[in-house]
């Protein structure tokens, strides 16, 4: 309750202040961790039914949840993808383990040339949630070096990203191709090539 009134008020807040330009052009790309989980045989998987995310009855439906369980068994595929108003994916790395010390490296190599791609280079600013590891004091020194900042949103405000609708597209494009190609086998470094 306590999140979901200060992103109340948060919303009410930039919905006053900030136009359509401003998320178009004034934040320079939008980025994010997903993770893909690998399977065997993706065709056995994709015609499963999809699973339930159960909420409280308290919540009933006006809530709405962030990321996605992908049920059990299969490696993970990690990618981090920054987007841009009218660029598309600017980014997108594969990674094994996130923490403070990797992003910060990830950032120094690749936000330099994200910016260069993004629909505003000079800007500098840049969206991403709360990850605990993106925004370390490890990470914030990357950013000062690169002289970017970072567009603070409020904790589980996934409405706030669109890139989590680029990511619920990809699934259901992956879930789609292994029915169109009827992939009954696939490898782990098949399937992050394919999502990649």
């Amino acid at each position: 309750d306590k999140d979901r009134k200060i992103r109340l008020k948060f919303a009410k807040k930039v919905s006053k202040k900030l136009t359509n330009e401003f998320w178009q052009q004034g934040i320079s790309f939008y980025i994010d961790a997903v993770s893909f989980a690998h399977k065997n045989n993706p065709l056995i998987e994709a015609r499963k039914p999809p699973t339930k995310m159960w909420r409280k009855k308290s919540e009933g439906l006006k809530y709405t949840c962030k990321g996605k369980k992908e049920g059990s068994g299969g490696k993970m595929a990690n990618f981090l993808v920054a987007i841009a108003y009218n660029k598309g994916v600017i980014l997108c790395e594969q990674y094994e383990h996130m923490d403070g010390e990797f992003f910060q490296e990830f950032a120094m190599e690749h936000f330099p040339t994200a910016f260069k791609k993004s629909s505003n280079p000079k800007g500098k600013l840049f969206l991403q949630d709360g990850d605990p590891s993106q925004n370390s004091a490890k990470a914030k020194k990357a950013f000062a070096a690169v002289g970017c900042s970072i567009f603070a949103i409020p904790a589980r405000s996934p409405d706030f990203n669109p890139i989590e609708n680029i990511f619920n597209n990809i699934r259901a494009y992956l879930k789609e191709e292994v029915e169109r190609k009827k992939i009954t086998k696939e490898n782990y470094v098949q399937f992050s090539a394919r999502v990649k």
